[in-house]
């Protein structure tokens, strides 16, 4: 996936994200298991596509395509899943600002998703959920605060993780619904 491909995908749906927040409001939206996460992504994306655009279909096409990456990995017991975020080569201050808007869209897919009192979430989920919301405002800190690289991957690392547990325990308490309801 490239992120400058998907930006410009976004660019030309009118979105009012871009790539990080973007993938962040699907990975929340797959994360919390929505069945419906792949039509409430994309109305949520690009609300006014017109059909007969044909820029705007190719643009669809694209996070169509993204979508089913996402979705092979988050489901992937290879723990492959990985943050969209501008590449290595880009400047740390636009890293960390599109790291903060994945946060962002995570917590907005985790709502779209219809969690809406993350307090009531299992284990360490609700700490998890209170540290993406500090994570959101990361583009606030002056870069001297970020320190370094290192730092920065270790923030990503820890929040890719955090999605893959969320995920998990998510899928946990809906099997433990179902298997109560069938009996």
């Amino acid at each position: 996936m490239n992120y400058e491909q998907i930006n410009d995908a976004l660019m030309r749906l009118h979105a009012d994200m871009d790539s990080a927040e973007s993938h962040g409001v699907l990975c929340g939206l797959l994360a919390v298991r929505d069945e419906n996460a792949q039509s409430r992504w994309l109305t949520h994306c690009a609300p006014g596509v017109e059909m007969g655009d044909l820029l705007a279909q190719e643009a669809m096409d694209i996070l169509q395509s993204v979508y089913n990456h996402v979705l092979e990995q988050i489901n992937s017991p290879d723990f492959v899943f990985q943050l969209l975020l501008p590449d290595d080569d880009s400047a740390l201050s636009e890293r960390v600002d599109a790291f903060a808007h994945w946060c962002q869209g995570f917590l907005m897919g985790v709502s779209l998703g219809g969690i809406v009192d993350t307090s009531k979430l299992p284990g360490e989920l609700p700490e998890f959920i209170h540290d993406l919301l500090e994570f959101t405002h990361a583009s606030d800190f002056d870069a001297d605060d970020l320190q370094d690289e290192q730092s920065s991957s270790e923030l990503i690392e820890y929040v890719r993780m955090g999605v893959l547990l969320f995920h998990e325990e998510i899928r946990n308490l809906k099997e433990a619904a179902n298997s109560k309801t069938r009996h």
